[in-house]
Parts: C-alpha cells; sequence; structure tokens
C-alpha cells in the first residue's frame, strides 16, 4: 500500500475555453487530454443521469503530478464554492501555487486581465524561507499564489520564464491546525514535512489583512504530502483569532472554483479500508469507474474537517 503525489488538481469552470487561456496562453501549459467525462464519474458524484461534463486535462513539461483538470458540468445546478471569499476565510480550498520568476510579471499579466490581488506582491519571511508572493483571484473565484522564493533561492529545471512550476503546493485554510493535521497525517497517512509558526508583519499581508492586523497575527502552517518528496505538496494554514465565512458545506461536486485533489494509489482496497479503520467515512465508497486520461480505475473519496474533497485512485488492469 501505497500513496503518490497528487496528478490532479480538479478546477470546476462555467467557461472552459476562457479559463484555459490563461493556462495555455499566458503560463505556458500543454493540453493533455479534452473532450467529455464519463458517465460512471458524475455517477460516483452522485449527479443526475443527465449532467455531462466537458474536460480539459493540463499538464506542464511533461510531468505527471501537479496536473489541473478543468472541468465544466452541463445540466446541474451549481454554486461557486468560496463566493465573495477573503483569504482568511476557512473551507475548501484556497489556492494553487505555482513558482514564476518574476513577481511583478505574475501580478501585472494576471490583472491585466481581470484578475484581482487581495494584496499587492508582498516579501514574506516563513521560518527558513523568504519568499515573494501574491494572491490573485480570477476566474471562477479561483485563486492562485504565485511564488518566487528568494532566499534560498529556488532551482529552476527548465531555464522558464514567467511560469517555472506545475502545481507545486495547494493551500487550505483550516479552522483548528492540530484537528486538520491530524486528520491528514494520522488518519490518512501522509507524511508531516514542515511545521512553521510566525507572526505576521505590520503593513502589506499576503491575506489582505488590514495592516494593524497583520501585525498582531499568529500565523501557524503545517506542511505536509502523501509521500517524502517536495513535490506537490498541501498546505494547512491557520490564522489564529481571524474568523470569517465557513465554505466547507459547498466544497462538492459539481459546484464551480477548486474543487478537489486526485491521489493514486498502490492497493487502494487495503488504503480505504485502513481509512475506514482510522474513523475517516468514505464519502463515495469504493468503486470502479472510468476516469478519460487515466482509464479504468477503482477510487473512493472523502472530506476533511474543512470539507476538502479527495479522490483517492488505483488503475485497473485492462
Amino acid at each position: 500500500m501505497q500513496l503518490h503525489l497528487y496528478n490532479e488538481v480538479v478546477i470546476s469552470v462555467k467557461d472552459l475555453e476562457t479559463a484555459a487561456k490563461i493556462y495555455t496562453d499566458l503560463l505556458g501549459w500543454d493540453i493533455v487530454w479534452e473532450g467529455k467525462g464519463t458517465p460512471t464519474q458524475t455517477h460516483f458524484w452522485g449527479l443526475p443521469e443527465t449532467c455531462q461534463t466537458d474536460e480539459l486535462l493540463l499538464g506542464f513539461q511533461g510531468l505527471n503530478y501537479g496536473k489541473i483538470r478543468l472541468v465544466k458540468f452541463n445540466n446541474v445546478y451549481q454554486q461557486v464554492i468560496r463566493s465573495g471569499g477573503q483569504a482568511w476565510d476557512t473551507g475548501g480550498i484556497l489556492d494553487i501555487d505555482l513558482r514564476v520568476s518574476d513577481i511583478n510579471w505574475a501580478y501585472n499579466e494576471l490583472t491585466e486581465r481581470g484578475w484581482h490581488g487581495y494584496s499587492q506582491p508582498v516579501t514574506q519571511t516563513m521560518g527558513p524561507f523568504t519568499v515573494q508572493e501574491v494572491l490573485l483571484k480570477g476566474h471562477d473565484e479561483v485563486v492562485i499564489a504565485f511564488v518566487h522564493r528568494q532566499n534560498p533561492p529556488h532551482p529552476n529545471p527548465f531555464n522558464l520564464e514567467g511560469c517555472t512550476s506545475p502545481v507545486y503546493l495547494s493551500a487550505m485554510i483550516v479552522k483548528d491546525l492540530a484537528v486538520a493535521q491530524d486528520f491528514f497525517v494520522n488518519k490518512l497517512g501522509f507524511k508531516l514535512h514542515n511545521e512553521i509558526a510566525f507572526r505576521g508583519q505590520e503593513g502589506r499581508s499576503m491575506f489582505g489583512l488590514p495592516h494593524n492586523v497583520a501585525a498582531q497575527t499568529n500565523i501557524k502552517l503545517s506542511i505536509i504530502g502523501p509521500t517524502n518528496s517536495r513535490d506537490a505538496l498541501l498546505d494547512l494554514v491557520e490564522l489564529e483569532g481571524i474568523k470569517g465565512e465557513d465554505f466547507s458545506a459547498g466544497a462538492v461536486p459539481p459546484n464551480r472554483g477548486i474543487l478537489m485533489y486526485r491521489f493514486p494509489v498502490t492497493d487502494i482496497e487495503s488504503y480505504a479500508k485502513m481509512v475506514e479503520a482510522n474513523g475517516v467515512p468514505l464519502r463515495c465508497s469504493l468503486q470502479t469507474i472510468e476516469i478519460e486520461a487515466i482509464g479504468r480505475t477503482k477510487q473512493f473519496a472523502v472530506q476533511s474537517p474543512d470539507g476538502v474533497w479527495l479522490e483517492f485512485w488505483e488503475k485497473l488492469q485492462d
């Protein structure tokens, strides 16, 4: 039994073509596959038989992890998962993180296309790292964190300008960090990579907090992943003393926004039994379904204490 890096982040969108252009025309992603989703997939999610999906799978430099699958749901009611959400609001997935060679390039290019930031780019020291970062919100209230690590410098293996990575991290704002960490590490078997606690600095905040509040806010992070790899990680974030909306209830298919993570698993049946034995109910039971561009799989889904939808799958032999 073995967990692997998330191969996909699934994003539910209103307009497939408009959303795709951001990733392909601006950020340099490749279209891996496009077409119709399968009825077994929508059945797995408990959606009506009349619901169909149009899908587009995006990849970065041929890597098998950190891909983005854009899904347009048809003939079904939807709401936006984090409608009007602020960066400190809990529930669902806050963002996907992409490395960039120039933070101001990302900010200028995206704002020219109608995206807006919770703040202007900010330089922040978090534990051993000094990063430039900006959170930008665009189509379907999707938030992308564009990150340039200043110290220690992060390698750019493809020697690219602009976007230099697939989805290498994704953040969730959680109500209780201890509870969230226990769920992922002790119940799902994820690895704990880093625990970082720091106080925000007075002035501009990547979370868009008022300047005086930012300086008084303790921020706690747990960086986790399904393996020991530093690729395709998850970031659990608690902002102590800050309380906003909780979007947990709406973080389900077919609602729009950053919808879910998909993790390949070796020996899915044993893993499902372990998860249930650890007290985690299966949101969708273990089933055989067809996922376009992956194939015939066995798959189940769970939700985190903050409503994050996670799917685990194993490809079946043809």
